[in-house]
């Protein structure tokens, strides 16, 4: 078990270097920030004076060390455009992000088990199929299309639900169900799909022979067995969902880290971007050891592999 747990953490650590060196090098090759911080009537000396004030005139594999032990230090730099620390500005923003990716995973999730238990437990075949057919209607449709005519609908042509911004409550309806009926259409498919497994299997056959009713041989026997599968595409689309709010946040104008990293690329502002992308890069590996963790404690043949 504990070797098992070092070569997670291992892993997550090497995982983190690889993102630190990708982004660094990607933000470098994507063009020269002094010249969009400068004047167009700036001279040559200008611009050379900015490069070397900012680090920028050394070698590559310099301005990589440098880098690299500034970020073991916690210091990943300050903001070309704003003049503070780039982890602060990035982490002003990831509540915005964390919150709308948790509640609409977090709703996805439970209501996908729901719908799954009670398909289940019902026995009805056209049932079963309708719930089938709807979730792969909206897998169908991409979530940023999706938003758009959520927001045609009750925003521009009944007026009962802001378009945009974080405001109150009513402002999480429409970026939540966006994300949320995607989620339960991930999850109703993987459950159901587990369901119709276990269905022919020698152990359910067994205790329906021995008269268990339904509804508790799927509460307490199937969907158990059902959700250890799911617990890790669960981790692993949770990590993605935290990165792949980008588009959303554009269409809604959350002001989330998404968002934060788009105007940091368009305005090559390096630190920004490595922070932020570094966040959410920590955030994909954490969820992903938390998961290993949990289902290595639920599946004994994961400890003693």
């Amino acid at each position: 078990m504990a070797r098992y747990l070092l070569s997670r953490l291992l892993g997550g650590a090497a995982t983190l270097l690889a993102v630190l060196t990708f982004v660094f090098l990607l933000v470098r090759f994507s063009g020269d920030p002094v010249r969009l911080m400068l004047p167009d009537q700036a001279t040559a000396q200008d611009v050379a004076a900015m490069r070397h004030a900012l680090g920028l005139d050394a070698s590559l594999p310099v301005q990589y060390i440098s880098f690299l032990r500034s970020a073991l230090q916690g210091d990943l730099g300050i903001s070309l455009r704003q003049g503070r620390p780039a982890l602060e500005i990035v982490l002003e923003r990831m509540p915005a992000t964390l919150e709308l990716a948790l509640i609409s995973f977090t709703i996805g999730f439970f209501v996908a088990v729901a719908l799954a238990v009670i398909s289940e437990v019902s026995g009805s075949k056209r049932l079963h199929t309708a719930i089938l057919w709807v979730a792969t209607a909206r897998q169908s449709v991409p979530p940023f299309l999706f938003g758009i005519l959520l927001v045609l609908i009750f925003s521009v042509k009944m007026n009962i639900l802001p378009a945009i911004g974080r405001n109150d409550w009513k402002s999480y309806v429409i970026p939540v169900a966006t994300i949320a009926s995607f989620e339960v259409a991930l999850y109703l498919r993987l459950i159901g799909s587990a369901f119709e497994e276990m269905r022919a299997s020698d152990w359910v056959r067994t205790a329906r022979a021995k008269g268990i009713s339904r509804p508790r041989l799927v509460m307490g026997h199937m969907l158990p067995n059902a959700l250890l599968p799911v617990i890790t595409v669960a981790g692993v689309n949770l990590g993605v969902l935290i990165g792949g709010l980008v588009v959303l946040e554009t269409v809604f104008n959350w002001p989330g880290l998404g968002r934060l990293i788009i105007d940091s690329v368009s305005q090559r502002d390096f630190p920004v971007v490595q922070a932020g992308v570094l966040m959410i890069a920590c955030a994909f590996v954490v969820i992903n050891l938390l998961v290993d963790f949990i289902y290595a404690a639920l599946d004994p043949r994961v400890r003693h592999s």
